[in-house]
């Protein structure tokens, strides 16, 4: 029988060179997707770690100037009224009406502080904050505090240490800061400033203008945030929709002793903290400000001065600025916060007469 003898050479099977050729594509499509998404991941979370970042400060500012002014309070009482505002020996009451020894007072601040380095608006009042430079006094728990917010174009010179004081290359950083307004209770100033006779804001606007010290000499005001370029305060009544005229701020201030300067013992406002306060506050981040200075030679105004005069123009005012902070490619962040007043008894004006 004879055996068929197999050949020396074998056929040998295997991926011709076009189908190794259109593997190594497919291979890089794959790979391409993966680095891509990887990338946009990536970019992604890099770009809200330093969104968080860049706004923490600012929202960390927000969320304490919101919470001590929802503490404010006028501590409101009813007793006599008299004819005049200091009654002669032995006159006659004519009735009651609404009385307080404290102020609240808030607008713009180039109206309330008489200053153009306080750009859009600002907010003073009392709130029992116990803020005291002896700390045997903070167990008392409620004492009361002066305290107020407002933004100022400033710099920080006064934060750069003595030792490097010294050097050419090191100066102050100018920007747009909100500063709080603090001074301890032993520097508390609204009983001495003679409200009851006279309209006057003595009692913090020498301070806040001059940036009066204590004795220890620790500043009344401080920055809590930088690059804070608009603060809108809007007291208000309701929190309707519908209802599109503010009456008791429609250009944004409000004042409780706003009887006193314009004679008008009738006005709502009289020895009343308004119930509720619309805040908004927008910042800018640190990279912005410096390629803003750099194209400009300087820090420049970023809120025209036209906006926010009038409540009614709201929308349209905050639109514009934000067209004016995209048009700069100014990186921004809007924050809003409706206050309740817990000690407002908000009431109406009849009872006042």
């Amino acid at each position: 029988m004879k055996h068929k003898k197999r050949g020396f050479f074998r056929r040998i099977i295997g991926f011709t060179l076009l189908e190794l050729m259109v593997s190594m594509v497919v291979l890089a499509l794959l790979m391409l997707v993966v680095f891509n998404m990887l990338e946009t991941t990536t970019k992604a979370w890099s770009q809200s770690t330093e969104r968080v970042q860049t706004f923490k400060e600012a929202r960390v500012a927000f969320e304490g100037l919101t919470r001590r002014m929802s503490q404010a309070m006028l501590n409101t009482y009813f007793d006599y009224k008299y004819r005049t505002a200091v009654p002669r020996p032995n006159e006659r009451p004519t009735g009651y009406e609404r009385k307080s020894d404290l102020h609240f007072i808030s607008g713009r601040s180039e109206d309330v502080l008489e200053s153009e380095r306080f750009p859009t608006h600002c907010i003073f009042f009392q709130a029992p904050l116990s803020f005291s430079l002896d700390p045997s006094n903070q167990s008392f728990g409620s004492l009361l505090n002066s305290w107020g917010y407002y933004i100022e174009r400033n710099t920080d010179e006064d934060q750069i240490p003595e030792f490097l004081s010294g050097f050419e290359t090191i100066t102050g950083k100018e920007r747009y800061r909100l500063m709080e307004f603090r001074p301890p209770t032993e520097n508390f100033k609204v009983y001495s400033s003679d409200l009851k006779t006279r309209y006057n804001t003595e009692w913090f606007k020498n301070d806040v203008v001059q940036k009066a010290y204590t004795p220890g000499g620790r500043p009344f005001s401080r920055a809590i945030a930088e690059n804070i370029v608009a603060l809108i305060i809007e007291p208000k009544e309701s929190t309707s929709t519908t209802e599109t005229n503010n009456t008791l701020a429609p250009d944004y201030e409000y004042d409780s002793r706003r009887f006193q300067k314009d004679k008008k013992p009738k006005d709502p406002t009289k020895h009343q903290l308004p119930p509720l306060i619309d805040v908004t506050m927008v910042a800018i981040d640190e990279g912005s400000a410096i390629r803003n200075e750099q194209t400009e030679g300087q820090l420049t105004e970023i809120v025209p001065k036209n906006l926010f005069q009038k409540v009614t123009d709201y929308d349209k005012d905050l639109d514009e600025l934000k067209r004016i902070l995209e048009s700069k490619n100014i990186k921004y962040r809007v924050f809003h916060e409706t206050v309740a007043v817990r000690a407002s008894k908000f009431s109406d004006s009849a009872l006042q007469r």
